[in-house]
């Protein structure tokens, strides 16, 4: 029995292949309403769009969308250099791009829009980060969807021609989470519970679940952007180590240095809190008890409940003249509080602060001493203030004043931001000032072990003689 093949008897509808529109000949149908096209059959190949105007027209730019030009009755879409992303993608990376696109559905829910299709080959990469190479299809806020089919990705509610919701896109985008970290598509059937637990990744089968969730129990746009913020949010990790020594200087009996810390943190959903607070006092006074004045210093700066860090080193500054119940003495303070990753410093006297980032290290704090006054004039230079006879008579000090005093303390203009791998180090002036700066800077950059910087210091003071009482304290954030 032979076969007919019958010619189709309704006419093709639209623009086909081969019609020149706009001065463009259309070349290979892409579908959706997709061509590339040659302008007047010659120049490279372009796509463009020549169904009527598409509601994404409307939309206002984003740096997420492609930049198209209306020419005639056709949509010309601007070349990217993006390529595919290559699947399966890391988690973190596949969180990123999704937060990049969880701000698009963000951006157009505020003009009215949902959008109720993506072509998951549409997401690319770029030398300016992730972009769509054609824009999303999208529908008014409550108004009927144009129905469309893609399997594993299209909202059953779009499917099903119902009024368009932001968390439409929401759908979309777990759809795509989906994808990128398994490398295939959502089975047919849709997602179930079988399904998002088979993704071995923690807290990513609960967000899938809330994306791909039934209408009314699924996230919105902002819900996304919340449970993203809150899945990122991790405590920083800190590292600390510190050690004290009396010194080789016979006539100094008693170590008058003194240091401390205090680490609060709370692990909870979202992130939790962590607050590390830490000190170096050295104390001044000799026979008159200069110890009783940094330990006292130390002790309450670490117990202030007071809202600023200056405040706290005025409250360092009362116990001092409280312990000392009259008596000579007084003592340098050099303490940093930290919050999350951002730290401040409070700083009277010449005990010091050092900032180790980025392969270079800074000092932080500003030396209170005379040696220092007379540098910054010019009329010594940093090596003459090396050997000064001078170099120990400190201009600030805790202790010897009786009401706080504007701009004695020193803070920070704006809290530091630590990032991975900074570690600061306080120091008493028993180390600074016998360890040369190169030495120090070598041993807080290369030296892995944080005992071992300290321990470092600690024992270059003392090959150098050791004059002076010596403490050192480091802390590094380490991830």
């Amino acid at each position: 029995m032979e076969e007919e093949t019958y010619a189709p008897t309704v006419a093709p509808q639209g623009p086909q292949a081969g019609d020149i529109v706009s001065g463009y000949q259309l070349n290979q149908d892409l579908g959706r309403g997709w061509f590339s096209a040659n302008a007047l059959g010659a120049g490279p190949s372009i796509d463009v769009y020549v169904r009527p105007q598409p509601l994404w027209a409307e939309v206002r730019p984003h740096r997420l969308l492609p930049r198209l030009t209306s020419v005639g009755d056709l949509w010309v879409l601007a070349p990217t250099d993006g390529t595919p992303l290559t699947l399966p993608l890391g988690p973190a990376t596949a969180r990123a791009h999704l937060t990049e696109l969880a701000r698009l559905l963000f951006a157009l829910e505020k003009q009215g829009y949902a959008v109720t299709d993506l072509d998951p080959a549409s997401v690319q990469l770029t030398h300016g980060g992730l972009k769509l190479r054609r824009p999303p299809q999208v529908a008014r806020l409550n108004e009927a969807a144009q129905p469309t089919l893609r399997d594993g990705f299209t909202p059953p509610e779009v499917q099903e021609g119902r009024p368009a919701q932001a968390k439409s896109g929401v759908y979309l985008l777990g759809a795509l989470f989906f994808q990128w970290l398994t490398g295939r598509a959502l089975p047919t059937e849709g997602p179930s519970s079988i399904v998002l637990a088979g993704v071995s990744v923690s807290g990513v089968p609960q967000l899938l679940s809330g994306m791909l969730a039934p209408l009314p129990q699924r996230l919105t746009p902002t819900e996304l952007l919340a449970a993203l913020k809150t899945a990122a949010a991790t405590l920083p990790v800190y590292g600390l180590a510190a050690a004290t020594d009396i010194g080789l200087n016979p006539e100094r009996p008693t170590n008058e240095d003194a240091y401390g810390f205090v680490w609060h943190q709370i692990g909870q959903h979202g992130g939790g809190e962590v607050t590390l607070r830490a000190v170096v006092s050295d104390g001044m006074g000799g026979m008159a008890a200069g110890e009783v004045a940094s330990q006292a210093a130390v002790r309450a700066f670490l117990a202030s409940a007071a809202p600023t860090l200056e405040a706290q080193v005025w409250e360092a500054n009362a116990a001092v003249l409280t312990d000392m119940q009259g008596r000579d003495g007084g003592c340098t303070l050099t303490g940093v509080d930290i919050r999350g990753t951002q730290l401040q410093l409070g700083h009277v006297g010449d005990t010091r602060a050092y900032l180790a980032q980025g392969g270079a290290v800074h000092q932080l704090s500003k030396d209170h001493s005379y040696v220092a006054a007379m540098v910054a004039s010019g009329q010594m230079t940093p090596e003459e203030a090396e050997v000064s006879p001078e170099r120990n008579k400190v201009l600030r000090s805790l202790g010897s004043l009786r009401t706080a005093q504007d701009n004695y303390v020193q803070v920070l203009l704006e809290p530091l931001e630590l990032s991975v791998g900074s570690r600061i180090l306080l120091l008493s002036d028993g180390v600074w000032g016998q360890v040369p700066p190169p030495a120090l800077q070598d041993v807080l950059l290369h030296e892995p072990s944080l005992q071992g910087i300290v321990d470092q210091l600690i024992k270059l003071s003392l090959e150098s003689g050791a004059p002076d009482n010596a403490t050192a304290l480091v802390i590094e954030r380490v991830k």
